[in-house]
């Protein structure tokens, strides 16, 4: 029975956890310009709103591909764990 539930049903199970895990990577970032302002944290929430106010295009621009660069890794990830939790994907 052991065998039968980690072999079939945790795999298949695993399919929708592995799909919001790559999109969570890119989603932290995002999630901390609104947790740095309403705590009144340094970081780099608060460097990004600070830009804003000061027309800081290039490291608007810069964070900007960051968290487009995080959204690809994330998506690949997700993409290879497909991979390896289900044998019949192919890449």
């Amino acid at each position: 029975e052991r065998k039968v539930l980690f072999t079939h049903a945790l795999r298949n199970a695993l399919l929708p956890a592995i799909t919001l895990v790559g999109f969570e990577l890119p989603a932290l970032f995002g999630g901390s310009l609104i947790i740095e302002k309403i705590f009144n944290w340094p970081g780099i929430g608060q460097l990004y709103m600070q830009s804003f106010s000061l027309r800081d295009y290039p490291l608007l621009m810069g964070f900007t591909v960051f968290i487009a660069i995080l959204t690809v890794i994330g998506t690949l990830l997700s993409d290879i764990l497909y991979r390896v939790a289900d044998p019949r994907v192919r890449l």
